[in-house]
């Protein structure tokens, strides 16, 4: 082979190490936007939800699982807008499924919402929605911070991620502090609908800068 022969594979190797030092947005398109609409779908939902809590004690148990269970759908649906529609024909081989990640996280989430469900009941309206709602923020935050890992395998570099993993933190601390802060118990979650619109809104930001 000359010298002006091209080993493809080891130009491939050439174009992916590139890529890979690009960020998510020059990689992808439009990926930024998409932290935008979520900050808009998850914070209001989460502080239209927050309205419900001043009713907690005429609210049945139905109706608060109707209520919780509209806040995990828009929260999913959220997470996989934002996670999911990657170039399926950009997917490296190592790169996880998508689908696979986001419906064991469903699964995970309906199996630890039924381990405290005869316990849910016997308590009061309030604290039964901080339970179930404390454990639909730790599995957003949850999926934040695996969403994180699977862009690695997309070679999207680490500054990029670091919106994730922070927004992951971040929410799962703020989860675990709902029953012990005063103001969160009563406030919790429309607080943190709008840190987490204003988070949105500073991840569009510093991935578009």
């Amino acid at each position: 082979m000359s010298d002006t022969d091209v080993n493809p594979a080891d130009l491939q190797r050439q174009l992916d190490d590139i890529r890979g030092a690009m960020g998510l947005t020059e990689r992808y398109p439009g990926r930024a936007r998409l932290w935008l609409l979520a900050g808009i779908l998850v914070g209001t939902v989460a502080i239209a939800v927050q309205v419900t809590f001043f009713f907690h004690e005429s609210i049945s148990a139905t109706a608060y699982v109707v209520i919780w269970g509209g806040f995990v759908i828009v929260a999913v649906l959220t997470l996989w807008l934002m996670a999911a529609r990657l170039p399926k024909t950009d997917a490296p081989e190592t790169a996880p499924s998508w689908r696979a990640l986001f419906g064991s996280l469903g699964v995970f989430l309906v199996a630890v919402s039924s381990v405290p469900g005869e316990v849910a009941g016997q308590v009061g309206g309030l604290d039964r929605a901080l339970l179930y709602f404390g454990i639909v923020l730790a599995v957003l935050g949850l999926a934040l911070l695996l969403s994180g890992v699977v862009l690695s395998a997309y070679r999207v570099r680490r500054r990029d991620r670091l919106v994730f993993y922070v927004g992951g933190a971040w929410t799962l601390v703020f989860a675990s502090m709902l029953p012990y802060v005063d103001v969160l118990r009563y406030l919790g979650l429309g607080i943190f609908g709008a840190l987490f619109a204003l988070y949105a809104v500073l991840a569009y930001v510093y991935l578009t800068r």
